[in-house]
């Protein structure tokens, strides 16, 4: 791999009683754009919202459109390592690279 690129690799964290989950190895690059693990999972944005909603429950979601942004979190942590490792597996298993 180049420099800069890694294998995807979502990570969790609590602030603030919140839950929250991104790849952290770059923060101003692809990896952590709000659609790549939506990507990842080959799904549309309606089914990844759905996804997050219904089968993770996320909460607090909003889009920010000045700046592409599509916020949320969780409340439980369970949840955010339930997601973080569904989204793990099947980025490790497709090899997904990004920098």
């Amino acid at each position: 791999m180049g420099a800069g690129v890694h294998l995807y690799q979502m990570t969790c964290w609590e602030s603030a009683g919140r839950w929250h989950v991104n790849d952290v190895k770059n923060l101003s690059g692809r990896s952590a754009k709000w659609y790549t693990p939506m990507r990842i999972l080959g799904v549309s944005v309606e089914e990844y919202v759905n996804l997050l909603l219904n089968t993770f429950h996320a909460e607090g979601m909003y889009y920010y459109a000045p700046t592409d942004y599509l916020a949320f979190h969780f409340t439980k942590e369970k949840d955010a390592k339930a997601f973080c490792s569904y989204v793990n597996k099947i980025a490790r298993h497709g090899n997904y690279c990004c920098a």
